[in-house]
């Protein structure tokens, strides 16, 4: 039995490097693509900003010199009350920062002096967060005021009693965004890989009219299975190996805080319960182009259950409960709490023990339906 699998996997493999076109798009899901993910930044930087001063006075124009990069790029200057609404409709500037009269006169005259900030807000994420820049640039304004106006020395603008506060964030000190978009990627190259190789393994040979031959032979159909997906699975882990060691952690450089065996392990669960998948879609596809149009149909709700493109708790209770559900989201989790908190498989035995369940689940079903399928 071993030898005759052996011989099947050896055609496997042989196709598979055969195979120009797929070749490449494994390599470059396992390179380029994650690479391309690091260029990604949920930063705002250069944010387009129009100016209406009403004042043409130094305190207006020291506020406006405020607005400079990497934050925000000053793109005009409004001279016109009905350009404001121009600007922000034609997306020309998504903030409109308005300076009204007497700003200047009533700040020397110690008077609170009104700021008018207008924002775009079909870019809410973006606008929100260049609202906050903005509200950190006058408040440092305002403990500039304590000292220049009030004549408050520097020692005791810090003893003024005001409600402070201080963030501090774990695992990534540095809000790195390229280390999360890069390994999120990464999962996401894996899980379509994985369930594409595993389904064209099998359709190629509906496809090129070899699906008798090989049903002839002395091979029973669970080693037909299973010599169909060790190819593939052995495929995966050098495009895992490709990916974690020549693109993540030397380029992007994100950390591996934790086991790198461990995330090895559970990997392997992963890839069964996506070859589940891909044997399920092998049964039903007839074409390469099916198989495609078929994974992407199964694909898309996996990955946007997965919590890493939308955050669970925004979603409905009923969506938080069918998270359950998506694979992806188990081994998510797992690789984040590896690579960036450094936590054992012990500690996470939970998220284990749900992807174990998920990928016996998952390959049974897919191993069922192949065995229905071509008995």
């Amino acid at each position: 039995m071993y030898f005759r699998m052996a011989l099947l996997m050896r055609k496997e493999f042989l196709q598979f490097l055969r195979n120009t076109p797929l070749l490449l798009i494994v390599l470059f899901c396992a390179t380029l693509d994650i690479h391309s993910a690091g260029d990604v930044s949920m930063d705002v930087k250069n944010y387009p900003v129009a100016v209406y001063d009403l004042d043409h006075t130094v305190m207006s124009r020291n506020f406006i010199t405020k607005l400079r990069e990497p934050y925000f790029k000053l793109e005009r200057m409004i001279h016109d009350e009905r350009d404001v609404r121009q600007m922000i409709e034609s997306g020309e500037a998504a903030v409109v920062v308005v300076i009204p009269h007497n700003f200047g006169k009533k700040i020397n005259s110690y008077v609170t002096a009104p700021l008018q900030v207008i924002v775009d807000g079909s870019k809410s994420n973006a606008s929100q967060m260049a609202l906050n820049y903005i509200n950190k640039i006058i408040y440092r304004e305002n403990m500039d005021l304590l000292v220049s106006k009030w004549q408050v020395s520097n020692i005791s603008k810090d003893i003024i009693p005001y409600v402070d506060y201080n963030t501090r964030y774990f695992y990534n000190q540095n809000l790195t965004d390229r280390w999360t978009f890069c390994l999120q990627e990464f999962l996401m190259s894996i899980t379509l890989i994985g369930v594409l190789l595993t389904a064209t393994a099998m359709v190629n040979e509906k496809q090129f009219g070899t699906i008798e031959q090989l049903m002839v032979t002395p091979l029973r159909t669970h080693e037909i299975m299973f010599a169909k997906i060790i190819p593939m699975m052995a495929v995966l882990f050098v495009c895992m190996f490709i990916a974690v060691f020549t693109v993540l952690v030397p380029i992007e450089g994100v950390p591996i805080m934790g086991n790198i065996w461990a995330f090895f392990l559970v990997s392997i669960v992963y890839f069964f319960s996506i070859a589940g998948i891909g044997l399920f879609i092998s049964t039903i596809s007839n074409s390469l182009s099916e198989t495609v149009l078929f994974s992407l149909v199964l694909l898309v709700p996996i990955m946007f259950l997965s919590g890493s493109t939308v955050a669970p708790e925004v979603l409905p209770v009923w969506v938080r409960a069918l998270m359950h559900l998506s694979p992806m989201k188990y081994y998510l989790d797992l690789t984040n709490g590896i690579f960036f908190k450094g936590n054992s498989l012990l500690s996470m035995w939970k998220l284990v023990l749900g992807l174990l369940a998920i990928g016996v689940a998952a390959f049974s079903f897919g191993a069922a339906r192949f065995r229905k399928a071509f008995q």
